[in-house]
């Protein structure tokens, strides 16, 4: 029960910061609608069959998901380390763990919210938004979740490091890609599948998205404590 009042309180205290944090709603948003447009103007306004299209919206949604949550990472890290601010939540006697568990939640529930918005505005841009289902729309949110699920596990374990040695973004890119491309792959084909037919394929895909992303998240759970610093 103690870990869960920890765990509950940072995710609270993150999801203030982030949400009262303007200028970073703001910058993702944009950042990730400014994707969106580039793809559907440079394809659009006649766009290619419905099979290219769904291949077009999942390319689409997976790049602008990943550079916010870069984004997102970082900034949620960055935050922590000033002013000491990691310090003082250390000496409070929370655990290393459970630390970084509040992370990954607080992380995965920004960004979900982000998918939620513009998901919707990427389908009506590609038009492909009259012939997605609320059911087939409801399995999408979930692939994305999963993705999003094994991004963050990985993303904030590595967000960690990279700030604490003043590498930022860049230095989180180069790290953090070649290890999520597992969960990107899983994660685009299952929406390609989705999208073109409605359904999951074999199961393969998504199979190896949720299989990596629990992988992901209790490797990186295991090693928080070694990791994570000040």
């Amino acid at each position: 029960m103690k870990a869960l009042r920890q765990i509950g309180a940072l995710i609270r205290k993150d999801l203030g910061l982030q949400f009262r944090s303007k200028e970073t709603l703001v910058l993702i948003f944009v950042f990730s609608v400014l994707v969106v447009l580039i793809f559907a103007f440079a394809f659009g306004p006649v766009f290619p069959e419905k099979v290219e299209r769904g291949k077009l919206a999942a390319s689409v949604l997976w790049a602008a998901f990943v550079f916010a949550g870069i984004i997102t990472l970082n900034r949620s890290f960055t935050v922590e380390h000033s002013h000491g601010a990691l310090h003082g939540i250390r000496l409070t006697g929370v655990d290393v763990s459970n630390f970084y568990l509040s992370k990954v939640v607080s992380n995965v529930i920004f960004l979900f919210l982000l998918e939620i918005v513009v998901t919707p505005i990427t389908l009506q841009f590609l038009d492909l938004l009259d012939v997605v289902t609320v059911s087939i729309l409801l399995k999408l949110l979930g692939v994305l979740s999963i993705g999003t699920l094994g991004f963050c596990a990985v993303g904030v374990l590595l967000a960690g490091m990279s700030t604490s040695t003043g590498g930022g973004e860049s230095l989180l890119s180069v790290i953090l890609l070649p290890l999520v491309i597992p969960v990107i792959m899983g994660g685009a084909r299952c929406t390609v599948s989705l999208l073109v037919t409605g359904g999951l394929g074999d199961g393969f895909w998504l199979s190896l998205l949720v299989g990596y992303s629990l992988v992901f998240l209790g490797a990186a759970y295991l090693l928080a404590d070694f990791v994570i610093e000040e």
